[in-house]
């Protein structure tokens, strides 16, 4: 026989709502998965039903624009550059670093065009008569007037638009001053500071590669848009400036009532700007007995070269670089090779053409506290970047999407350089090895 269960009025209740709930529950499952299955079948019905609009399908964006585009059009094409930079390595009134400069880039017209697009990110740009720059002409050829000039954020361009077309064939000159932030950024021309015996000192250097010459002049900042560069460096006068060619001349001035030295440097071989190398700095150097054919520096801080730090850098850099004169077959393309060592740097070593930087621990060996991998990595690291001064640097990229074998065969020939050097390592024969077992 069966049992009956008494329940309370109360739980009754809450059985009741409970079974409401769940009925709701149900038919919200139900239309829910209706609507699901009319999107399957191509339509919305509540869309359908409600004549609302649909969400559209996103399409990527096609610049119009030569100026919306990220490569440069091939109408113009640098010949050569006058730069000149003023970095102060004091802060102003308002506490910021900056730096001040003029450009003059001559270029040569190959193709017809009413514009004049040039790299330019994050400078202040003088005004000439309502302009961002000045156009002249070289020789017979006459130069058009500028209509407008402005600054493309997104591409990084200064923009000028012509009242007629340039001549094809015709040379150029385009005139810019600015003035930009000397930050710490590690980008473009920055600031690097460290303390020396408690006390702060600060460096104004370059890393370039891949797209920061356009935060420091206004440059056609690609790979392939090779010149040649005048610089003159502006700086303090307790202080040396460094780049990629020899100093020709320094002569004492007076600039906005600070005593300062212009130092000049001899023209560049024809070169990328990703390459180039600024830099102010209170450093000393030692160098190899100088010839005619070439002068090696190792720069660092005064007490890392009183330590003898930078001494088997400069020991090694002489027959590495004649390593490879016999392995490529052609000449140190340069009159002198200055490297330089910084407390603050981001990459482990750049190739700047005549001028390399490197991180201290990449280029000093402290004879005293240093290991033997320490050693090894200071050879393999100045041999990787001078194997870059041939190939790399005097043959060039056409664009990054090739780095690779830039950097690829960099690093398979550094080993060779480091064993020239240091022949009772067999360096070479570990490597072969590591490969080996790797595979």
């Amino acid at each position: 026989m069966a049992k009956v269960i008494h329940v309370s009025r109360n739980v009754s209740l809450g059985l009741l709502v409970l079974a409401a709930i769940a009925l709701v529950t149900i038919l919200a499952l139900s239309v829910a998965l209706d609507k699901e299955k009319a999107k399957k079948r191509g339509g919305n019905s509540e869309d359908k039903a409600t004549g609302s609009t649909s969400v559209p399908i996103t399409t990527p964006f096609t610049p119009k624009e030569p100026w919306d585009k990220y490569r440069l059009p091939e109408s113009l094409s640098p010949v050569s550059y006058n730069v000149t930079l003023f970095p102060r390595l004091k802060p102003d009134a308002n506490g910021l670093y900056i730096f001040t400069g003029n450009s003059t880039v001559v270029f040569k017209c190959v193709k017809e065009t009413d514009l004049i697009i040039i790299h330019s990110n994050k400078l202040n740009l003088t005004n000439f008569d309502g302009f961002f720059a000045k156009l002249s002409a070289v020789g017979e050829a006459s130069s058009p007037s500028v209509l407008k000039s402005w600054l493309v954020v997104k591409t990084e361009y200064l923009v000028l638009q012509l009242s007629r077309r340039l001549s094809v064939g015709a040379m150029y000159v385009l005139h810019t001053e600015f003035q930009g932030e000397l930050a710490d950024d590690l980008e473009g021309f920055y600031r690097s500071e460290y303390t020396d015996d408690g006390v702060k000192k600060v460096v104004a250097t370059s890393q370039m590669q891949a797209t920061y010459a356009r935060k420091t002049f206004p440059c056609f900042d690609e790979p392939a848009m090779k010149a040649s560069f005048n610089v003159t460096i502006v700086h303090e006068r307790e202080t040396v400036a460094l780049s990629n060619g020899i100093e020709t001349d320094s002569a004492d001035s007076i600039i906005d009532g600070v005593p300062v030295k212009v130092t000049t440097f001899e023209p560049t071989a024809k070169m990328s700007t990703y390459l180039l190398g600024f830099i102010v700095c209170d450093f000393v150097s030692i160098g190899s007995i100088p010839d005619s054919n070439l002068q090696i520096r190792i720069w660092a801080r005064r007490k890392a070269i009183e330590d003898k730090q930078g001494d088997y850098a400069l020991n090694v850099t002489g027959p590495i670089l004649h390593f490879y004169e016999k392995y490529y077959n052609t000449s140190y393309p340069l009159s002198k090779s200055d490297q330089i060592a910084l407390p603050d740097f981001n990459a482990g070593a750049m190739e700047n053409w005549g001028l390399v930087t490197y991180r201290e621990t990449a280029l000093l060996y402290d004879p005293l506290m240093s290991s033997n991998g320490n050693k090894e990595r200071v050879t393999t690291v100045i041999s990787h970047e001078l194997a870059h001064m041939w190939f790399g640097n005097l043959v060039t990229l056409q664009w990054w999407n090739d780095l690779w074998l830039n950097e690829g065969f960099a690093s398979y020939v550094e080993y060779l350089g480091a064993d020239y050097a240091e022949p009772t390592w067999n360096i070479v024969r570990t490597f072969n090895t590591f490969k080996i077992i790797y595979n």
